[in-house]
């Protein structure tokens, strides 16, 4: 007896929802905490709408494949645990900084949902389901913009973290920027 194609599809599309609402939930929260820092709430805003947009489209899809929500409830759970225990065990000697831990944490949810959009991807087009490979494709070119957006606000949040505890901080930006943009394209760095 064959497996069914569409419970497969089915089960990977609501992976993502219930990973979408996570990262949607934890970004709103950081928004509406984010008093002092209107560029880093404008760029968070941008990849929040984007986080809805993403749930709004998974769940009429999950609706047309007659998913009652049960499925999503406990992927909830299971998305959850990973995305902590991924942040929670990935770094012990980062600093314990409200912002920048925060945005790393977003970009570690964000890294997820992308892998998890190339899986969802992956298995549509392979079993012939062309609409939801269309949307975890568009889902995963959405998401990289979000990864890369909060990959680019980092490095100003460690350093107005380290301002803010009183360290003197050199703004070598410029050099940061470049070194990061060098490891994407192979280029060796000039860090020291």
């Amino acid at each position: 007896m064959a497996p069914d194609t569409r419970e497969a599809i089915t089960s990977y599309v609501t992976d993502m929802l219930a990973l979408e609402r996570h990262i949607e939930k934890a970004l709103s929260g950081q928004i509406k905490d984010l008093d002092d820092s209107p560029d880093v709430v404008r760029e968070l805003k941008i990849v929040h709408s984007t986080c809805e947009r993403h749930i709004a489209a998974l769940e009429v899809v999950a609706e047309q494949r007659g998913d009652t929500g049960d499925g999503i409830v406990g992927s909830v759970k299971k998305v959850a645990s990973a995305v902590l225990g991924v942040g929670a065990a990935a770094v012990d000697f980062v600093r314990s900084e409200k912002l920048p831990k925060d945005l790393r944490d977003d970009y570690t949810a964000l890294s997820l949902a992308s892998i998890g959009y190339v899986m969802l991807h992956t298995t549509a087009l392979c079993l012939n389901d062309e609409p939801v490979a269309a949307l975890a494709h568009s889902h995963l070119q959405a998401h990289a913009k979000s990864v890369m957006t909060i990959h680019n606000i980092i490095p100003g949040a460690v350093m107005s973290f380290l301002r803010e505890e009183g360290h003197l901080v050199q703004d070598r930006m410029s050099e940061i920027q470049r070194n990061i943009q060098g490891v994407w394209q192979n280029e060796p760095s000039g860090a020291r």
